[in-house]
């Protein structure tokens, strides 16, 4: 199999996993959650009650421009209104950062990472140029500044990388960040950086506080660390400059209920603190007790862990499913962390499966 096609495979994750499941007989919604990297505590009972609250006034329109909430994030991260842009989840702004910057003919450049940076260049006419990860499964800087060339519009770091869960230390970031061309654009996607417990992963928001000359985008969510999955708000941060050209584009609109939740989660950092804990207690479970039944497993700054059972990807899946656990397979397997009885649940399935098939 190609990169294309392994890149190509973790975006049809959630499509290839509701037709596993029905080919086994099974209901997806019946199994335990642990292959799409949701929040396995989801929104705080304060955020859940000004959702629930605000859902009451649907039928009134929003704010288009969602301005409270870009208000919100200024007052939050110490910029300005204008450094902000809105959508429906980072999936969304993706979209509206291809539109924005690339043309037919282009080259966005890229490691193996989350697929849909592939769409949003293949929809522009654009060319990925995908640069193999190290061998540790880490992102390759000096491979991507080497593969820079006259063509190259745009640059793509998932930090912390999805599928891998590996990380880049932020003074690494800033000084492939000097070396880059002034005229392209750098994309950070930080949407599981807040899990992340390593002191030198940092956001590169920083250089936007700093301002940063070079046209940087961090995008944001609210859909993993805030467990909002389903709430479908996400953000962008750049220059006011890149911003307006971004803003010229044809985007999504964040829905009414989902904005002033999101808000009230901004607030509510104390839960997301203690739920952080939990799950990073997950993955230390999971990563030992994985090494424990012989797999190689890729440490993780997320709430997933990428690991190598030796066994055909899809098999594994498959017994897994039968055993009433989802997880997926993107490059390797790849398991997202949840509660301790399903963590359990997992490692003594995974114990099973690992004995049979052989």
């Amino acid at each position: 199999m190609n990169l294309t096609n392994i890149l190509s495979e973790s975006v049809l994750n959630k499509e290839e996993s509701r037709r596993a499941s029905r080919n086994l007989g099974v209901d997806i919604n019946t199994l335990r959650r642990m292959g799409l990297n949701e929040h396995p505590f989801g929104m705080s009972p304060r955020v859940l009650k000004t959702y629930q609250e605000k859902a009451r006034e649907g039928n009134w329109y929003g704010d288009f421009g969602a301005t409270p909430l870009k208000e919100k994030l200024a007052e939050f991260y110490g910029l300005k209104v204008t450094n902000f842009m809105a959508g429906c989840g980072s999936s969304a702004l993706i979209e509206t950062c291809g539109i924005a910057f690339l043309n037919p003919g282009d080259e966005v450049i890229m490691c193996p990472t989350f697929a849909a940076f592939l769409d949003m260049a293949g929809i522009r006419g654009a060319k990925s140029v995908v640069v193999p990860l190290t061998e540790n499964k880490g992102y390759d800087l000096d491979g991507i500044l080497a593969a820079i060339t006259e063509k190259t519009k745009m640059i793509v770091v998932c930090n912390p990388n999805n599928p891998t869960g590996q990380y880049l230390p932020e003074r690494a970031l800033r000084e492939f960040v000097e070396k880059v061309p002034e005229d392209i654009v750098i994309l950070f996607d930080e949407a599981y950086l807040e899990f992340a417990t390593a002191p030198d992963c940092k956001s590169m928001v920083s250089l936007i506080r700093e301002g940063c000359q070079k046209p940087v985008v961090v995008l944001k969510t609210f859909s993993k660390y805030y467990g909002m999955a389903g709430v479908r708000v996400g953000y962008a941060i750049a220059d006011e400059a890149v911003i307006a050209a971004m803003g010229k584009c044809p985007g999504s609109s964040v829905n009414r209920a989902g904005m002033y939740a999101v808000m009230e989660a901004l607030d509510d950092q104390e839960y997301y603190r203690e739920a952080k804990e939990k799950v990073v207690e997950g993955v230390r479970y999971l990563e030992n007790g994985l090494e424990e039944l012989g797999c190689t497993v890729y440490h993780t700054q997320t709430n997933f862990i990428m690991f190598e059972p030796y066994r055909d990807y899809m098999q594994v899946r498959a017994e897994l499913i039968r055993r009433g656990i989802l997880i997926n397979c993107p490059m390797l397997c790849r398991v997202s962390v949840s509660t301790m009885e399903d963590n359990e649940e997992f490692l003594k399935a995974m114990k099973e499966i690992l004995q049979e098939i052989r």
